[in-house]
């Protein structure tokens, strides 16, 4: 092979290795990456679930979290509402003006009818009433009905009835010749009294002040046995009564 040859081969050899290199090293310029400190791509907001409100109901997220601790028990709600005390009379009753039957009576009260408590005696056997409109008196009654804290209602003081007078005698004279008969009663004065009456026979005879201790009965009649019978009174009532017997004037 002559040496021409030889030459242009290798300057052919020569310019494809440089193309091959120009190649390679064009192929392995590095690419520009993305810088470390680009902005990270932003991400959409979570989509938050809201609640859905029950119809009629507004629901508002107050942002407290919510307790998981057990309630404490309530107390059951007590009814402030009582029975009002009242008694209903088993029969037509008098109603009085103090607790027993010596106080003298000052309406009538209806059998079925309720009326309010409003006071009792010490024994819890007579009751201090309202009745309608505007009046107060005092019911005995065994057989009322009772409903509601009568036992509860209040124990009053009245004001007392006079004392039986003690020492009620008599002295009579009797003249079966002159036909006549006379009597006279003397007692002791009492306290806390308006007067005294004086009965014969069950008949009112007579009636004196509270400082008179003493009757004549100018009429008593003859031929019959007579039972006189004192009473003393004030504004309340009575008390009970006393008596004596004159024998018959034959």
């Amino acid at each position: 092979m002559s040496k021409r040859i030889i030459f242009y081969e290798l300057i052919g050899i020569s310019l494809v290795a440089a193309l091959i290199l120009t190649s390679c090293n064009f192929a392995a310029t590095p690419v520009a990456l993305a810088s470390a400190t680009a902005t990270p791509m932003a991400l959409p907001d979570p989509v938050v679930p809201t609640a859905t409100a029950t119809a009629g109901l507004s629901v508002t997220d107050t942002g407290t979290p919510i307790s998981t601790a057990t309630p404490a028990p309530t107390e059951p709600a007590t009814s402030t509402t009582s029975l009002i005390a009242q008694v209903n009379p088993g029969m037509n009753a008098y109603c009085r003006k103090g607790p027993g039957t010596g106080y003298y009576s000052i309406t009538f009260l209806q059998v079925g009818t309720f009326y309010n408590v409003i006071g009792q005696n010490g024994l819890g056997t007579w009751w201090l009433v309202q009745v309608p409109p505007n009046l107060n008196c005092w019911m005995g009654d065994p057989t009322a009905v009772m409903q509601g804290p009568v036992d509860q209602a209040p124990v009053l003081l009245v004001p007392p009835l006079p004392g039986s007078p003690s020492g009620f005698a008599n002295k009579y004279t009797c003249s079966a010749t002159l036909h006549t008969l006379g009597v006279s009663l003397t007692w002791a004065v009492e306290s806390n009294v308006t007067g005294y009456r004086i009965y014969r026979n069950g008949s009112l005879v007579g009636e004196v002040g509270p400082k008179i201790a003493a009757f004549n009965d100018k009429e008593a009649p003859l031929k019959a046995k007579l039972v006189y019978q004192l009473e003393a009174f004030n504004d309340l009532g009575v008390a009970n009564r006393v008596k004596t017997t004159v024998p018959s004037c034959d």
